[in-house]
């Protein structure tokens, strides 16, 4: 936090200039993981991994059992990734991480044309309660 308030006495201790990397996406790349260092610090990425593919993979068990429209799978897919941000931020604090943990999921396999294919109505009777 001390990053985003510029709090002037913490400069000394505290590295205001963000680790950025650049990759090029492939043809099978499933998520992106944006995370905190304190996630990062207590959690590898192979267990990452692991978590969020054992909850994309449900998912997708499931919507494949079931017809479902755009916005169902698109619902489902959410609902996946807040899963698994869900259990992986359980996992860094039983693992005692010592700081804020931030976690965001994108499933790039989600449908591309949900908007233009569901009513705000559609849309909002599959949001998991």
């Amino acid at each position: 936090m001390s990053r985003a308030i510029d709090d002037n006495y913490l400069k000394l201790y505290v590295i205001s200039k963000p680790k950025v990397t650049v990759t090029d996406r492939a043809a099978e790349d499933e998520c992106l993981i944006f995370a905190s260092d304190s996630f990062w610090n207590v959690v590898s990425n192979e267990t990452a991994c692991d978590v969020i593919c054992m909850c994309l993979l449900a998912q997708k068990a499931a919507t494949s059992q079931l017809a479902s429209s755009c916005c169902e799978t698109a619902a489902r897919s959410d609902k996946a990734c807040s899963d698994a941000s869900i259990l992986l931020t359980k996992l860094a604090l039983a693992r005692h991480s010592s700081d804020n943990i931030s976690i965001i999921i994108v499933d790039l396999r989600r449908p591309r044309r949900l908007w233009s294919s569901c009513t705000p109505v559609q849309w909002f009777k599959f949001i998991p309660n």
